[in-house]
């Protein structure tokens, strides 16, 4: 499996939970970083594109969003995700042989 589909199937669902959380809130403007975010991840066909939304996925805690205990512990999720997506996709050094 590629690294965008990797991505788009590890973080898309908990991005759309994510969203709907935000929205029952009434977080508009977290809601629509986290919308812009899931659909550059969508949108990703390539290594390059994907460090777009993986990018803003790691800094998304620096914004100083204040969330609730239930879209935090989503923003954790996320966030572990991403940093598992790194190290599984980072390129490995080639065996001596």
């Amino acid at each position: 499996m590629g690294k965008t589909t990797a991505a788009r199937n590890e973080l898309g669902p908990l991005l759309e939970a994510l969203i709907v959380q935000l929205d029952g809130e009434g977080a508009m403007t977290q809601r629509a970083h986290f919308e812009r975010i899931r659909r550059s991840l969508y949108h990703a066909r390539t290594d390059s594109d994907l460090a777009r939304p993986i990018l803003a996925l790691s800094t998304s805690t620096a914004y100083g969003f204040k969330f609730s205990n239930d879209a935090d512990a989503l923003i954790n999720r996320i966030i572990e995700k991403v940093a598992e997506l790194e190290v599984d996709t980072a390129p490995r050094p080639p065996k001596p042989h």
